[in-house]
This record gives C-alpha cells, structure tokens and sequence, in this order.
C-alpha cells in the first residue's frame, strides 16, 4: 500500500522547487521521486485518463496548470502502436510511467541549429520506461516516445 499523495500537495511541492533554485540538475533530482510517489498512489487516475484521439494517436489530459503556464501536470495516453516524432520540449521535464511501457529515443543534435524547423539527429540512447519508471530531460533534450505494445500506456507529464 502507498501513501496518500494527492495532486494538490505534489503541485504544492513542484511549485516549491521551482521556486527555490532555477538549477534544471536539482529541479529533476527532488521532481523525480515525488513524481514516482504521484503515480504510485493512483487515486487522482480516472478512466478518461485512457482516452486518445485516434487521428493523433495519443490523449493529452491536463490535471493540473499555472495561470501564467509557468507549471502543468499531465497525463499523456499512448494508443498501441502510436507515438511522436522527435522533438524538444522547450524547458525541462519529468516523466512518470503510470501504466505500461513507453519506448524513448533519446538523440544529439549534429547539426549547427542554423536551419528553422530542421535538425540532424543521432540516437544517443533507447529505453523503455515502465509503470513507475522516471525519464528525466533538461532544456533541449530531444526525443522520440513510442507505445510499441498492443494496449493503451499511460504517463505522467
């Protein structure tokens, strides 16, 4: 049995690193095993959570954002079989497996950034990220996620 770990006390808790150091290694070290207590206690999960656009592949489920958007928690549904090409988040993030396994791709950029909307990549490393798993990103980081099983998987953003 886990603890109670409800939604308002994990943004409650984000919003007191964040504000505390600007520091992406120590934001992702203390976000990390809060984000894995999140997922564990389970009782914020709704069957809506399984829900994807099939056209997209994937359902993306706001739980929790920021008036000023500096802070959002979601939960992401995979349909099998479905994924993202690479991309950047644009700021750091952490990512929980809630349900199932996600495949990531994680590259290095090789080229010099001076092309918009292009880039050459490398596979830097593959892994999959199961229930509970954390994949961890700074500023930059560029991957590619895919649900390479035969049912919905879930994970929290």
């Amino acid at each position: 049995m886990t603890d109670h770990y409800p939604l308002a006390q994990y943004v409650d808790d984000l919003r007191k690193i964040t504000a505390a150091t600007a520091d992406e290694d120590r934001i992702l070290a203390r976000v990390g095993p809060l984000a894995q207590r999140f997922v564990a206690d389970r009782s914020w999960l709704q069957p809506k959570h399984c829900q994807a656009d099939e056209a997209q592949g994937f359902g993306v489920h706001l739980l929790h954002e920021e008036a000023d958007h500096s802070l959002a928690v979601l939960v992401l549904s995979w349909l099998p079989g479905r994924g993202t090409p690479p991309h950047d988040h644009g700021t750091w993030a952490v990512v929980a497996g809630v349900e199932g396994v996600e495949h990531n791709v994680r590259y290095n950029r090789i080229d010099d950034g001076s092309r918009p909307d292009f880039a050459e990549l490398e596979i830097k490393h593959e892994f999959d990220a199961a229930e509970g798993e954390l994949v961890c990103m700074k500023s930059g980081g560029i991957h590619m996620v895919t649900n390479q099983t035969d049912q919905v998987t879930l994970s929290l953003r």
